[in-house]
This record gives C-alpha cells, sequence and structure tokens, in this order.
C-alpha cells in the first residue's frame, strides 16, 4: 500500500473478500459434519436445535455477507474517527507507539497465520504514523478539524483501510462521544445499530463452528454450555477486527478468536483461586503432552521443563487443593458448627411463637367477651401494641382497679378451660 489513499466512499466498501478460484474458497462440508444432537429437554438442547435450523454458509454468501458487514463496519467506525476528537486521540496512540509506549499489534492486528515477506502490524502502524505526521506537519493548528481544506477524509480512509483493534477502536469512540458535540453521540449510536444488524447473520451461519470448538474442550472444568457462551463472544469480537487484507476466509478467522476466547474462560474462571495465565498455560500442556510427568515431574527428560515444572508446583496455589475456611482441623466438622452465636435467636423459634398464638386464640374462644377483650387489649393481641391497664380502663369507661380484676378472672377461666394444662406448661417453660 502506498501513501495515496482512495476516497472515503471506496474506503467505506474497501475490504469485501474477493472472489476467487482457490483453497481458501472451496465449498462448504456438508450439514452432517457439523450437524448437532438436539434435544428439547433442556434448555441447551433447545438451543442447539435453533443453531441446526441456520444452514451452512457456501462461499457466495460469504462473500456478500462480509461486503456488508465490513461496509456497516466502516460506517460506524467512520462515525467517530471521522472526527477531530476521534482522530487526535489516534494520533495520541500513534505518538505513543513512536516512543515506544505501545505495541504496534495492540493497535493494528495482524494476519492469524502471517507468511514471510508479507507486512505485519510493525509495517502499518509505521506507515499511518509517517501519514499523519505528514498531516500534522502541514496544519500545525488544530490539524485535524473537520473542513475541506484539511482533507481528513484521506486520513479516515487510511484507517478503515488497515483496521484497528475493538480496544483502541472503544478508546476513540469514548473521546468522540465525551468531547464532542450531542450530535456525535447520536450518530455513533444509529450506524452501531445498523452495524449490528449487518452481522446477525454472519454470526447465526457460524454458530456450528462454535459448538464444533466448544465440543473439544468438553470434559473439563467449564460446562459444555459456559464453552459455547464463551466461544460465541469469542465469534462477536471476530466480526469486530476481520480485514479482508489478511487473505483468509472469516471461518478461518474467526476459528481462532473463538478458540483463544474459550481458552482464555479455561485460564480464568476453572480455578477458585485464579493463577497467572502463563502458569495455567505450562500446566495445561504438560497434562496435554506428558500426562505422567505432571504427576512426576522427574519422568520428563528435558532439564528446563523439569525444572520449570517443579517450579510451579512448589508454589502452593498450584499444588495444594482449595479449601474452605468453614472447614474444622479434621476435615469433617464445620466452623459454624464448633462456635454458635448466643444472640441468634433458634431457627425453631417462629414455629414455636405461632403455635403458642394460635393455641392462645383458640382458648380465648371459651371465656366471656369482656375477659376476651380486656386480655387482647392488655398483651396487644390483634391489635397496634399492648395497653396498661388505666388505658383500658378509660376506653371502657371503668378504673384500672377493676379491669385488674377482670384480668384475673380471665386468667383463672383459662386455666379451668379445656387448654389449661398445656397453657401452663407453656408458660413455666
Amino acid at each position: 500500500m502506498d501513501d495515496t489513499t482512495p476516497d472515503l466512499e471506496r474506503a467505506l466498501r474497501q475490504g469485501g473478500p474477493k472472489k476467487r478460484e482457490s483453497d481458501a474458497y472451496r465449498k462448504a462440508p456438508s450439514k452432517k459434519s457439523y450437524a448437532p444432537e438436539p434435544s428439547s429437554d433442556d434448555p441447551l438442547g433447545i438451543y442447539l436445535k435453533d443453531v441446526g435450523s441456520h444452514d451452512l454458509l457456501e462461499p457466495e454468501e460469504e462473500h456478500l455477507l462480509l461486503g456488508d458487514l465490513i461496509f456497516a463496519r466502516n460506517r460506524w467506525i467512520a462515525s467517530f474517527l471521522g472526527t477531530e476528537h476521534g482522530l487526535q486521540a489516534v494520533w495520541n496512540d500513534l505518538e505513543r507507539w513512536k516512543h515506544e509506549e505501545m505495541a504496534a499489534r495492540s493497535l493494528v492486528p495482524g494476519p492469524p497465520k502471517p507468511k514471510p515477506g508479507r507486512e505485519d502490524s510493525e509495517d502499518h502502524v509505521s506507515r499511518l504514523h509517517r501519514i499523519f505526521a505528514r498531516h500534522v506537519a502541514k496544519r500545525k493548528r488544530r490539524p485535524f478539524q473537520i473542513s475541506r481544506r484539511n482533507n481528513t477524509d484521506r486520513l479516515l480512509g487510511v484507517l478503515l483501510f488497515v483496521g484497528l483493534r475493538p480496544g483502541p477502536l472503544k478508546r476513540y469512540r469514548e473521546a468522540s462521544i465525551e468531547q464532542g458535540p450531542p450530535a456525535v453521540g447520536e450518530a455513533i449510536r444509529r450506524e452501531r445499530l445498523l452495524f449490528v444488524a449487518a452481522r446477525r447473520p454472519l454470526i447465526e451461519r457460524n454458530l456450528r463452528l462454535v459448538l464444533s470448538v466448544a465440543r473439544k474442550f468438553d470434559g473439563g472444568p467449564l460446562a459444555y454450555s459456559e464453552l459455547i457462551q464463551e466461544g460465541n463472544l469469542g465469534l462477536i469480537r471476530a466480526t469486530e477486527s476481520f480485514s479482508a487484507r489478511f487473505g483468509v476466509r472469516f471461518s478461518t478467522y474467526a476459528y481462532l478468536w473463538i478458540r483463544q476466547a474459550i481458552l482464555r474462560a479455561l485460564e480464568d474462571k476453572s480455578r477458585t483461586i485464579r493463577l497467572p495465565v502463563n502458569v495455567t498455560q505450562s500446566l495445561r500442556k504438560v497434562a496435554k503432552d506428558d500426562p505422567e510427568g505432571f504427576e512426576d515431574p522427574a519422568s520428563i527428560k528435558d532439564e528446563t521443563k523439569r525444572n520449570r515444572l517443579t517450579d510451579m508446583l512448589a508454589n502452593p496455589s498450584v499444588s495444594r487443593p482449595v479449601l474452605s475456611l468453614d472447614y474444622g482441623p479434621e476435615d469433617e466438622s464445620r466452623l459454624g458448627d464448633l462456635v454458635g452465636d448466643g444472640k441468634a435467636p433458634s431457627p425453631d423459634n417462629p414455629v414455636i411463637r405461632e403455635d403458642i398464638r394460635g393455641l392462645v386464640k383458640g382458648s380465648l374462644k371459651f371465656i366471656p367477651d369482656r375477659h376476651r377483650l380486656v386480655l387482647r387489649l392488655r398483651f396487644g393481641i390483634d391489635c397496634a401494641k399492648p395497653h396498661t391497664l388505666a388505658e383500658i380502663g378509660k376506653m371502657l369507661g371503668v378504673s384500672a382497679e377493676r379491669i385488674r380484676q377482670i384480668e384475673a378472672a380471665a386468667f383463672e377461666r383459662l386455666r379451668k378451660g379445656p387448654d389449661g394444662g398445656i397453657l401452663e406448661e407453656m408458660v413455666s417453660d
């Protein structure tokens, strides 16, 4: 690619894979090789049935869908990279790369299988920096102001052709929304919806690829359904960074993203205590290449690998199992059984109180209405709160002493009633 750039409309459409007669565009395999075994008994079976309803992509269909995807994605990216603040953020990152504060591959993705003699991320970032630096040198005051004189469309066309990673694009989008007018944010959201709609059929037609990759990792620490979810995230991520300059089919590029997403999920979520990525990768390689060496490092012939594995297994976080703090010294009793909370109510107290409340209400039916009313007001039964003798006397127009006498007579009747013995036992307990 030289320093000249096509116009913006051509750059927006740039990237659709060219149809060619090669092995990269061979006919898709038959449905039988990817056919899942659906079952409608559980949510996973329903999902597999839905995935099976989408046909596999033929090369011609993939060509058309990718053209729509890249055109919609470039329009969405242009909505925030085509602003002054978006281009300024790109230039800031290019300057950081120039001062060796950022890697080129963190800005521009490279092909999934680099070949000797082909341009890599370093070459593309170097060319981007040279074009931006030449532009800034000519227009020192607000070099990225959107105007016909500044010709920022040329810079945007170069960025769209090269392609940027989702991480930097997110930063540039946030800079455009935060520092730009509200109309910019609305335009970005509108173009984003169109991009999501354009990539949906491509994602649905490649869901079987996720199933085939996730099946290779089934039986491990993560359930098959979780592996599928992580793989789907990798497939979605592939739609945001695929570029036609890689010279491969989308399924080839997406396979690497799906596999990477599943492996990263296994490294992050397979253990209660997360280990560093390099440690989990080394342990996985040893367990795969030499399972016996994982149990006995002395059986590994390579001295460097043997010493590295010995050092890792010496780490308590790697070799020791994860135990709960609730376990006792003998791993049989629990800490909650040994140390009790004296202030905490017993679990059966609410049940006992409910039984007593029902028994008392039933016993009140066998005493006169006046006695029942006094006891209900005195102890707050079916009332907002308990009342004093004086308050009850004031309500009924009698003295507090008369209420005390009625209360005593009501207690005597309860003792002689059918439930008197049970009530007396409860009071004594």
